[in-house]
């Protein structure tokens, strides 16, 4: 009789803590694409704009999702080119990411798409925007910040120093990729190396030069090889990711986009292991 009075009693309680562990899903209350946000409200809304457009975002206003978390998840013609965290920082939460379309070979006819998430299982929408033949594009706002209400927060694709570009003879005349590379650079220095391959592939289909060629093919080697360094990453697997990053730190050009990020998993990989040589430290002190 206890044991069935026992079980009686913690049922809602249990029942209680499986909910507090799962967050309501956030209320998207407004979703769109603009060319330029000012005072943190979109200056248009558009399903449709010229394929010369510089920069173009996307919009969401957030009810009742504080101190959750908001993904954009970018897509090109149906492949996955960048996913932007945003933090909901109160439950009227104004937020937007951008994607700077610049050297990117963009045409008529390609199409952008956002999904919209939130915490597991919330899925809030998808919206998409058309390019048509070039003419007038709106001119979108200098500010490529990502914002919220009331104070901004830095940038889901912050803006990076243009990139050198490494462009030799050979073949047919060479292009110019400076703008290509920036957006690589950027999309590794985000981890995303699934949509730095989609922007490499881009960056083949503007050029004919057998040197720039071969140069796309070892970045997109190399960044299969970021990818793998980030899997042994997550794994934590230190001591193999060391390993790995030492020799492509080796075999990486400076000059190539995929270097600014290989430092960057250098610092992490020191943060890591200073933690967890801070967690041996305590579990030895602990120990009787």
């Amino acid at each position: 009789m206890r044991v069935i009075l026992l079980a009686t009693l913690l049922t809602p309680l249990l029942a209680t803590a499986q909910t507090e562990s799962q967050p309501a899903c956030p209320t998207l209350a407004r979703a769109s694409f603009t060319t330029a946000v000012e005072n943190r409200e979109p200056t248009n809304t558009v399903s449709q704009v010229p394929a010369n457009t510089d920069e173009l975002l996307f919009y969401t206003e957030v009810h009742d999702g504080s101190n959750q978390t908001l993904y954009h998840h970018w897509t090109l013609n149906g492949e996955p080119f960048v996913d932007v965290t945003l933090e909901i920082g109160s439950d009227f939460w104004r937020t937007w990411s951008s994607k700077t379309l610049t050297g990117l070979g963009m045409k008529a006819g390609d199409i952008w798409e956002v999904s919209v998430t939130g915490a597991k299982g919330c899925e809030l929408g998808h919206w998409q925007v058309t390019l048509t033949e070039t003419g007038n594009a709106p001119t979108p706002t200098p500010d490529t910040t990502t914002q919220g209400n009331p104070n901004p927060d830095r940038a889901s694709e912050p803006t990076p120093a243009q990139a050198p570009a490494t462009i030799k003879n050979g073949g047919s005349d060479p292009v110019d990729l400076s703008a290509n590379f920036t957006v690589i650079e950027e999309l590794l220095t985000l981890g995303d190396s699934r949509g730095a391959r989609s922007a490499i592939k881009r960056a083949r289909a503007l050029t004919d030069n057998a040197q720039q060629l071969a140069e796309l093919d070892q970045m997109d080697k190399d960044n299969q090889a970021f990818a793998e360094l980030n899997q042994l990453i997550r794994q934590r697997d230190i001591s193999a990711a060391r390993q790995k990053l030492q020799a492509l730190m080796v075999s990486v050009p400076p000059e190539s986009p995929v270097y600014p990020a290989l430092q960057g998993r250098h610092k992490l990989l020191d943060q890591l292991n200073e933690m967890n040589r801070d967690s041996a430290t305590l579990q030895a002190a602990s120990t009787p």
